[in-house]
């Protein structure tokens, strides 16, 4: 099992950071994006941290207060966060207390033009919009811009739409398989193995079917700090593990 834990720990959706820092009409403060890449899509977590110790007051033109753009290695834009949608126009404003942080999230499922883009290496590009910086005008000079790459997976061709409810200790797990040897699952948190390998049930058809599995873990046994994560697998033929897809049932403080 060491070894199943090795090949899920490397598979393990991982985020990287790019910042970018404004000084200027005696404010100070840090723009970031988070890129946190999973199987079936990509979360970008924004942040604007206070870094000054008097508030903030940043005014937009209307409800969308970052553009953000993923293009991939030979430059072409295949996502973009404003495309196809509506902001409110009318004036916004974000006021983030001293040392305090502002945080958004949104969400790409790696389609393009109705499809899935290849694996490999992208690059994220967060610009901030706002135009006003406690009511004195930012000039264009003075865009707030947070780019970084970031590793998109290959798409897992056994397991998809594996998603979570509940807490606690108490999960419904739900996705979808096809055509595999064997699917099975476990649960960690990367030290502890609390659930040991089981198999999932399936027909081993070529179109995708839908699982259902309930996990119960006691409360006092859960972890005191970090996640708590549900592995699903195909095993081979040859008792190989491949097509991990983990994902996160509960993080703990």
């Amino acid at each position: 099992m060491r070894g199943v834990l090795c090949v899920i720990l490397f598979l393990f959706p991982f985020s990287l950071k790019g910042e970018a820092n404004f000084s200027g009409n005696n404010r100070q403060f840090q723009f970031s994006v988070i890129p946190n890449a999973g199987s079936e899509e990509v979360e970008f977590e924004i942040l604007i941290k206070n870094q000054g110790d008097y508030p903030l007051s940043l005014e937009f033109p209307s409800s969308q207060y970052f553009e953000i753009s993923v293009t991939d290695q030979s430059g072409l834009e295949v996502y973009r966060y404003s495309k196809g949608r509506f902001f409110l126009q009318a004036l916004q404003t974000v006021k983030i207390d001293p040392h305090q942080t502002f945080r958004k999230i949104e969400s790409w499922n790696y389609q393009a033009n109705g499809k899935r883009v290849p694996a490999g290496q992208y690059t994220v590009t967060a610009t901030l919009l706002s135009r006003k910086l406690n009511d004195q005008p930012l000039s264009n000079k003075q865009r707030v811009v947070s780019k970084i790459n970031f590793n998109l997976p290959a798409e897992n061709p056994v397991i998809r739409n594996v998603k979570v409810e509940g807490d606690k200790g108490n999960y419904l797990i739900t996705g979808e398989t096809k055509g595999a040897d064997g699917i099975y699952y476990n649960v960690e948190d990367g030290h502890i193995e609390y659930i040991t390998e089981k198999p999932i049930r399936t027909t081993g058809s070529q179109d995708w079917e839908h699982f259902k599995i309930e996990v119960h873990i006691p409360r006092e046994k859960l972890p005191d700090k970090g996640s708590l994560i549900f592995n699903v697998y195909e095993r081979s033929g040859e008792e190989q593990i491949r097509n991990t897809y983990p994902v996160i049932l509960e993080q703990f403080n």
